[in-house]
Parts: C-alpha cells; sequence; structure tokens
C-alpha cells in the first residue's frame, strides 16, 4: 500500500497490519549494498506487484467466458521445494507444475493474455534479480534485462505482450523502465516524467497511468510510449495511488485520503469529465481497486471490520459486500485478481497457518485453499 495513504492511517490499524500495509515500490527497493539479501526483497514487493500485474488479464477478456483452445491455468511463486521457484496448476489446485525448476530463486509471475510465455524475476547467475521469459511448456528461458547485477523487479506486462514495467536499479538509481519484450527501447520513466509508481496500462497498450510526487504525497496521470501526451487526473492536493482503468477505457478507479484528511477511500472517475467520485466513504481503510471483467463491479480491501478482508460492491459503490469474513488477513497488498470470466477470485491468506493460495467464488462462497503446502504459496496469477 502507498506510505503517503497510511502514514496518515497509523492510529486506526494494528501494530501487525501497518506493517504489511506500508510496502510500497519504492521503499521495499534494495540499496546498492544488496547481494547478500536480494531474494528477501522479493517476499517484501511480490504481494503488492502481483496484485499489479493480475488485473491486466482481467480487464483485456471482459465479462463471459472467452472461447480458447487452451484451459485456464493458474501461476504462482513457492519455495515448498527449499528454494522460490514458479509453479503451475489448474482452476481446482491439480495437474501441479513446477515450471523454472532451476537452483536459482524465481519469482513474480506475469503474463499478458494469449502469450505463451511468462515473464519473471530470477537471481540465477546473478548477484541482482534479473528479467526473464519462459514459455508455458517449461522451454526456452531466455534473460531480457541486460544490466549486469542489477535488481529488475517485475510489475505489469502490457496487453499487447510488448513491453515489461519494471522496478530497475540499472542506471544506479531505482527506477521505473519499460522494456521492450522483443526489441531493444528501454524508457526510464522515472527520469522522464518523475514517476513514482506504475498504475496500468490502457487495453490498447499506448498509454498507461503513473503516480508522480507531489507536495501530499502521489499525483494520478495519463501518458503515451511517447510522453508527448498527458492528462492529470489528481490535482495534488491530496495522496493518490492505486489506480486502474475500465474494461472500456472510459473510467479510472484509485485509493485516495481526501483533501481534508481522514481514512482512505476508493474513488472512480470518468476520463473526459475529470471529476473524482468517493465510492466508499467509509470510516474504515478502502483500499486496492480492482474492476471486475464485465465493469459492473469492484472488489476492493478494507478494515471495516477490524482486519483486512477482501469486499465487493457495485461500480456505483452500492451494496458493499464482506466476501472473506475471516479472522486472518486476507490479500492486505491488494494480492487478489478476478479470474478471467468473472466467476471467482484468487486470493492470499494464512487462515492455515502459512501462506496459501485460495480459490472462493465471486460471491465469496467456497473458499478453497488450492495450494495446500506446508511452504510459503503466493503470487498467484491467472493464465488465459
Amino acid at each position: 500500500m502507498n506510505e503517503d495513504l497510511l502514514a496518515q492511517n497509523e492510529g486506526q490499524m494494528d501494530n501487525k497490519q501497518a506493517d504489511e500495509a506500508q510496502t510500497d515500490q519504492e521503499t521495499t527497493q534494495p540499496s546498492s549494498s544488496r547481494p547478500t539479501y536480494v531474494w528477501p526483497i522479493v517476499i517484501m514487493v511480490g504481494l503488492v506487484i502481483v496484485a499489479t500485474a493480475a488485473v491486466f488479464l482481467d480487464r483485456q477478456v471482459g465479462g463471459g467466458r472467452l472461447f480458447s483452445f487452451r484451459p485456464v491455468r493458474i501461476a504462482f511463486m513457492s519455495d515448498r521445494d527449499g528454494n522460490w521457484e514458479i509453479y503451475l496448476m489448474d482452476r481446482e489446485g491439480n495437474d501441479l507444475t513446477n515450471l523454472t525448476n532451476d537452483p536459482g530463486n524465481d519469482g513474480i509471475p506475469l503474463h499478458a493474455a494469449n502469450q505463451d510465455r511468462l515473464a519473471f524475476a530470477s537471481d540465477r547467475g546473478s548477484t541482482g534479480l534479473d528479467l526473464f521469459l519462459i514459455n508455458l511448456d517449461g522451454s526456452n528461458v531466455t534473460k531480457i534485462s541486460e544490466a549486469p547485477d542489477s535488481v529488475n523487479i517485475p510489475i505489469s506486462w502490457s496487453p499487447d505482450g510488448k513491453y515489461v514495467a519494471v522496478n530497475s536499479d540499472q542506471s544506479g538509481a531505482n527506477a521505473i523502465w519499460l522494456i521492450e519484450i522483443d526489441g531493444e527501447e528501454s524508457i526510464n520513466l522515472t527520469e522522464r516524467d518523475n514517476v513514482r509508481q506504475f498504475g496500468d496500462w490502457s487495453s490498447s497498450s499506448d498509454s498507461f497511468i503513473l503516480a508522480t510526487d507531489s507536495a501530499v504525497g502521489m499525483t494520478l496521470f495519463i501518458t503515451n510510449l511517447a510522453g508527448d501526451e498527458t492528462q492529470l487526473l489528481t490535482d495534488g492536493s491530496y495522496p493518490a495511488g492505486g489506480a486502474q482503468w475500465s474494461a472500456d477505457g472510459q473510467k479510472v478507479t484509485f485509493m485516495a485520503t481526501a483533501p481534508e484528511g481522514g481514512p482512505i477511500d476508493i474513488y472512480v472517475l470518468d476520463v473526459k469529465e475529470n471529476a473524482p467520485v468517493n465510492l466508499t466513504q467509509s470510516p474504515a481503510n478502502d483500499t486496492f481497486p480492482h474492476w471486475s471483467p464485465d465493469g459492473s463491479k469492484i472488489a476492493f480491501i478494507s478494515d471495516r471490520d477490524g482486519n483486512f478482508e477482501i469486499y465487493v460492491m457495485n461500480a456505483d459503490g452500492s451494496n458493499p459486500t464482506n466476501l472473506t469474513n475471516n479472522p486472518a488477513p486476507d490479500s492486505v497488498q491488494g494480492d487478489f485478481a478476478w479470474s478471467p470470466d468473472g466467476a471467482q477470485i484468487l486470493f492470499h491468506t494464512d487462515r492455515d497457518g502459512d501462506i496459501e493460495v485460495y480459490l472462493m467464488n465471486a460471491d465469496g462462497s467456497n473458499p478453497v485453499n488450492l495450494s495446500n503446502s506446508p511452504g510459503t504459496d503466493f503470487g498467484a496469477i491467472w493464465i488465459k
């Protein structure tokens, strides 16, 4: 969660929840003296990063089921075999496959719809974290980050499959970069636009939402690949983050603290009208909004019942409903994802004693532990 938002709400959360919730892309990046502890950084940022990555597939497929020759699967990272690997399974938790199967540590899988490969981070052969591609059958592992021993943590993959956004120190300082998958172009967005956080791609992949520093936190804006077209979404008078486009590209939802202060709420705005509307208006913290694939609902994280749970509401803010309703914190970093058909939600929880990948119906019924391992399992995304 964004530090700027949570700093104003520390007193409203217990110490454990606040510690978990204050992770963001900037503060969890390693320093230049990193070699002995690079991989534990993945544990700190992976839950946030996967929340950003998983929404792209949901948005591209829209409502209803897709007709495809490839069944829907789930990718996740686990240390069940003694080091971090990326695994694949079906949506029932069966047909488990160790995809990466390497002595190095591999994690933070990303996928773009209709791609036959994953992007991921790995420390294999490096004192840093490099960005790799791998086919969904485990073949053709290819490194695409070039700076030796730099730390490259994948954030999101463009819907057209051409670019991966990464948090990288390849230039000597932490920055948000776009790396061209099958080409040579790399764009330092932090240097170009003073970017602190990558938000979301448009469905056409020609523009994206970014967050830049302002006097009170972060300001959201839309820009394009060339950087020559910019539209402000928020005016910088209040901290905002966690932005996501609706499937039709007409609206943006995000989390923010109101200009007069108070808890974190979920907002929505029409891109053309640019007038934010507070959907939640709750005395609790409501964070990490995720549009349903058909755009009719928004799922989010809230501590309004005393601990962080996954809620869902109609797109106009009506009928908020607690889906998880469990004493354990569930996906506190926003690391949950609608299934491509909108029928189910992937999430992570430690309700069984360690972090596991769970799946529930979109109405909260039938929560099932899919990973069911004594190890730590998280970073789950849908593969379609």
